[in-house]
């Protein structure tokens, strides 16, 4: 996808929504704060949001707020993310230097880019979830900056790469004007004037649309299982999990997974509400990200999480789970021959459709991200 871009009136307050390019879980998250931001504003706003290869989910997932508001969508290059194994969860620490030097090769030249961008728009907020290059920009710029997330690939790679590799990245996230750290954050004092420090969140669910999930796969008093952990495994692998045979388990996975079981349920590939797939679900499965933690717990789904002692960012998010959330941590060895039949699964919740308290706590968590975000915009707007 290019760029979608509405006719636009001048007198708007203009934001840069910067959103990272690696996997969906930024932009799931940052759908969540756009939406209460667009909704809880008093007057229309123009969003500018910028992201790669998950803008087609955000451009689908905004269109309802595109009749109040200017939305503007644009394809940019916002970091390097992770660089993963072959067919595998691991990091490939040879590929990510290689990546990240390349990508470092071209960072003030893609600054400069959207330096001129920003001046050009007359930006007044920046937004970055959590690209360095948006914070570097808004800096030359002179305009406010906002990060918001629950790490940056500053720590996220000290682990991973050496640390004079990485002075350029912590250089880039110092010049953030405020900063939002979200549940697990173990970051730097980012946030030259404010921060404050949040919790989970995740993108309300539709109760009617979870309970229609629930009829069509339990209706039969089948347990759901919620799996997400098909996208970087081995196909092969995959097929011959004796997870699989378990009874009376409906999977759902995503739409890219090609296991082939009588009770596998794809998410299908247009669906972007999947929060409704994990409400409904008795139990998660998935690799410690922070956006479907956040789902399983603001929703209390119990978690069953593969361990990745690698990544800085998943040893924290774990650390931030509520101590009475059901939980259980296993590699990716116990993962492969578990039987599901001999675990307990908590079901109250989904049977019902209805949203769970901890749904509340999300929604206040995502009010606190909003009325910084308002208080900011009563500064810049001019």
């Amino acid at each position: 996808m290019g760029r979608y871009r509405p006719e636009l009136h001048e007198d708007l307050t203009v934001i840069a929504y910067y959103v990272s390019d690696y996997g969906y879980g930024h932009a799931a998250r940052s759908i969540a704060v756009i939406r209460q931001l667009l909704a809880d504003s008093p007057v229309p706003l123009h969003l500018v949001i910028n992201c790669g290869k998950a803008l087609g989910f955000l451009y689908e997932s905004l269109q309802p707020f595109q009749a109040e508001h200017q939305l503007e969508f644009r394809t940019i290059f916002s970091d390097t993310g992770y660089v993963l194994q072959h067919d595998s969860i691991a990091a490939d620490i040879d590929g990510l230097r290689e990546q990240y030097r390349h990508d470092m090769s071209l960072f003030d030249e893609r600054v400069t880019q959207e330096c001129a961008f920003l001046l050009q728009r007359r930006v007044q907020l920046v937004i970055s979830d959590i690209s360095p290059i948006a914070i570097v920009a808004a800096a030359h710029a002179g305009i406010e900056s906002l990060g918001i997330s629950n790490f940056t690939w500053y720590t996220a790679y000290r682990d991973m790469l050496e640390p004079q590799e990485l002075n350029e990245l912590r250089s880039s996230y110092a010049q953030m004007d405020h900063f939002i750290g979200l549940a697990g954050c173990a970051e730097p004092a980012w946030g030259c004037k404010d921060r404050i420090h949040t919790g989970f969140f995740c993108r309300q669910p539709d109760v009617a649309e979870v309970k229609r999930i629930r009829h069509q796969l339990a209706g039969d008093g089948r347990r759901i299982v919620f799996f997400a952990l098909g996208m970087s495994i081995e196909v092969e692998e995959l097929q011959k999990l004796p997870i699989w045979d378990s009874e009376n388990v409906t999977f759902i996975v995503s739409s890219n997974i090609t296991v082939e079981r009588e009770h596998i349920h794809r998410i299908p590939p247009d669906y972007s509400e999947s929060q409704n797939y994990v409400a409904a679900a008795d139990l998660v499965i998935t690799k410690p990200g922070w956006g479907t933690i956040g789902e399983a717990v603001v929703l209390n789904k119990p978690l069953l999480l593969l361990n990745r002692s690698r990544f800085y960012e998943d040893r924290h998010t774990l650390d931030a789970i509520p101590g009475d959330h059901p939980l259980k941590l296993m590699s990716w060895e116990e993962i492969s021959g578990l039987d599901l039949n001999r675990l307990a699964f908590h079901r109250d919740t989904a049977e019902t459709g209805l949203l769970p308290p901890g749904a509340m706590s999300g929604s206040r968590v995502l009010s606190d991200i909003t009325r910084y975000i308002s208080n900011l915009l009563q500064h810049v707007s001019v």
